[in-house]
């Protein structure tokens, strides 16, 4: 009769516990990891299974922080990251802006130059006290009959 493995987990100690709730990211992880214990044996392999077992160790353990730092923290992070967010739209208001500009320079160059090269040149403003008469139909010609010619059989 053969055993059916159970699942091994290697033992995770309460620091490290903690600093898998507190790290964003694998990576950030692993960096806090080597600094916060340099003399570890433990592989790369065997620090990403600490961090794949994360969701388990927040269920077990929730994280409880005071509302009124956190509330701080997060208002300040908040603040700067909007403000970094404003000086980035101002900025790029201000490349659209001059985007249009150099369009709407280039675009009326390119007029000049064709009203040039085709030999038109502008209409003079008309006056709107002086209104245009409604411009005529065209004129229709009627075209001539054809003539068919007359076929001759045997």
């Amino acid at each position: 009769m053969q055993k059916t493995p159970a699942r091994k987990y290697q033992v995770v100690e309460e620091a490290e516990i903690d600093l898998v709730l507190k790290c964003r990211d694998s990576h950030e992880f692993y960096e806090q990891y080597l600094k916060v214990f340099p003399d570890t044996k433990k592989g790369l392999d065997s620090i990403s299974k600490i961090w794949k077992r994360r969701s388990e160790f927040a269920k077990k353990r929730p994280q409880t922080f005071p509302q009124a730092e956190t509330g701080q923290t997060n208002s300040r992070e908040i603040q700067t990251l909007i403000a970094e967010q404003t000086k980035i739209m101002i900025d790029m208001a201000a490349l659209t802006k001059e985007n249009l500009e150099v369009s709407r320079q280039i675009l009326s160059a390119l007029a000049h130059q064709n009203r040039i090269l085709t030999g038109r040149h502008e209409e003079k403003a008309k006056d709107p006290a002086h209104p245009a008469p409604p411009p005529k139909p065209p004129v229709q010609k009627k075209a001539p009959e054809k003539q068919t010619p007359i076929m001759v059989g045997s």
